[in-house]
């Protein structure tokens, strides 16, 4: 059974959750559900496709960033798979995803070809750019659809990937490794480091090495003055169990503030807010693979192809 969730474009209309993030658990386990980020319009990269004379771009009009296809001939999500499962993910069991309407079908069709079951890919019932929940609300609304509320979950963003050093399996170790340490839990993410030229377009890390990469500070697309750090946070976020419930409250915060949706949309708007309620390390990775515009998808295929 698809689901197809309509009227969520409000964040009044999302779930509230338990604000007490020491309730009992499921027992730890590194290997985690998996929550890809779909519902996207990719709409600065749209435009620029429509507007392209060339017949194999104008091709892509209309599929969302997530299923472009790459230079070997898979699209862009399935190259998350594999890895997954090499690290210990059962891709029909632990593989969610959260779309929009438009896109809905789209998504069903490739969980039918690549083992992920139309019942673990839902429509949060947006149908345009301008109606879009934003991607934190949309962590939200996965988690209460999909029951993982109460599970460690790792949010991935549909238009990224990572370069080939990247394991699945050390990634998890990791996560285990500094839950060993943090009896109140701990939250894992990944950074690489970015020239001055992309700081603006990216959320940027303070971390200490003394404390095995402690975030200690976030920028949400700073200019170069604002922080010595180059550390760039790609979304992609293991989230502890007993995180969660802060991320609905950062969503209510938000509601009764009025904040505009600039102020919730863009994960790391969310991270800023966690690090000094939760704990927070990162990990170093050598580089990714962003989609959000025409010449970074055609570098994309490029990298594939090679």
């Amino acid at each position: 059974m698809t689901m197809n969730v309509k009227g969520m474009p409000l964040l009044m209309k999302l779930p509230r959750v338990s604000i007490n993030i020491r309730q009992p658990l499921v027992p730890l386990c590194p290997l985690s559900p998996v929550l890809i980020l779909g519902a996207g319009y990719g709409a600065r990269l749209q435009i620029e496709i429509q507007a392209s004379p060339t017949k194999a771009i104008s091709r892509l009009v209309g599929v969302p960033n997530a299923l472009l296809p790459l230079g070997d001939g898979n699209v862009l999500i399935t190259h998350w798979l594999a890895p997954l499962a090499a690290g210990g993910v059962d891709i029909s069991r632990d593989v969610f995803v959260v779309t929009n309407a438009v896109h809905h079908a789209q998504f069903v069709a490739w969980g039918a070809r690549n083992g992920v079951p139309a019942s673990h890919i839902a429509s949060d019932g947006t149908t345009s750019n301008e109606t879009r929940l934003g991607a934190v609300p949309d962590i939200a609304f996965g988690l209460r659809i999909f029951g993982l509320q109460r599970n460690n979950v790792l949010v991935i963003g549909g238009d990224t990937l990572f370069l080939a050093d990247f394991s699945f399996a050390k990634f998890f170790t990791n996560f285990a490794h500094i839950n060993a340490g943090n009896p109140d839990g701990a939250c894992l993410v990944t950074e690489c480091l970015v020239p001055d030229a992309i700081l603006h377009r990216v959320g940027i890390m303070e971390l200490d090495p003394r404390r095995c990469n402690r975030v200690t500070g976030f920028f949400e697309k700073p200019r170069p003055e604002e922080t010595a750090s180059r550390s760039a946070c790609p979304c992609f976020y293991l989230f502890h169990a007993r995180s969660l419930p802060l991320l609905q409250l950062f969503l209510d915060e938000c509601t009764m503030r009025g904040a505009g949706r600039h102020e919730y949309d863009a994960p790391g708007n969310y991270l800023k807010y966690l690090y000094s309620r939760f704990a927070i390390y990162a990990i170093p990775i050598l580089g990714r693979i962003d989609i959000s515009e025409l010449q970074s998808y055609v570098d994309a295929f490029m990298y594939f192809r090679r």
